[in-house]
């Protein structure tokens, strides 16, 4: 058999590495989908004298960048990742209003909690509005939760004024899982600082 000519060669050798090339890119990592829920002592929370106030949640705002589907994770104060093959089950605007939802309706005792937007036949007896600053792991994992937060009252007027809540949750593990769930615990803080605010008001209904 013949030698092959050296300018074959080169050829087959480019053809080579592209076809390694394109078999690389067909092995992508599976991606993993996660979700925020209520708290589990959220819902095993004893009723309360609240069960016919109405609350409304939201709007609750959020900045661009966690405006996706991939779990951001902040690196350095200018530098942010995003993880391709962890991403969230369904966007977060939807799921942060319905967990804080959930989370307050147990802890204030009342089931009569609805969504931005509502019907406008809806009357609520409170409205709370949301503002994330942040909603991020840190480099060591950690969960960094800030946000601006109030309450308007039935006619429209504030009766709590705005609140800045900042909280750090470490992460019991290191894994993407880990890292949501202190994420869902910061959350959950928060909708625990919101109902002790709110509870004084409850002698108003």
């Amino acid at each position: 058999m013949k030698n092959i000519p050296c300018k074959w060669q080169g050829s087959w050798l480019v053809l080579l590495v592209c076809a390694l090339l394109l078999t690389g890119c067909a092995r992508t990592s599976p991606v993993s989908y996660y979700q925020l829920s209520a708290q589990e002592a959220a819902r095993n929370a004893p009723a309360t004298e609240a069960g016919r106030m109405v609350l409304g949640i939201g709007p609750v705002r959020l900045p661009e960048y966690l405006d996706r589907p991939q779990i951001v994770a902040r690196l350095s104060a200018n530098r942010l990742q995003l993880a391709d093959s962890h991403r969230w089950a369904e966007p977060l605007s939807e799921n942060i209003p319905r967990v804080v939802g959930e989370n307050l309706s147990a802890m204030l005792g009342t089931e009569r909690i609805l969504l931005h937007p509502w019907p406008t036949s809806r009357a609520t007896d409170y409205q709370l509005l949301v503002e994330v600053l942040h909603f991020e792991n840190e480099s060591d994992g950690a969960a960094r939760l800030v946000a601006l937060w109030s309450v308007k009252g039935k006619d429209g007027a504030i009766v709590l004024p705005e609140r800045r809540s900042s909280l750090l949750v470490p992460a019991r593990n290191q894994d993407q899982e880990g890292q949501v769930g202190a994420l869902n615990v910061a959350l959950g803080s928060l909708c625990r600082e919101i109902a002790q605010e709110l509870r004084p008001l409850l002698g108003n209904l």
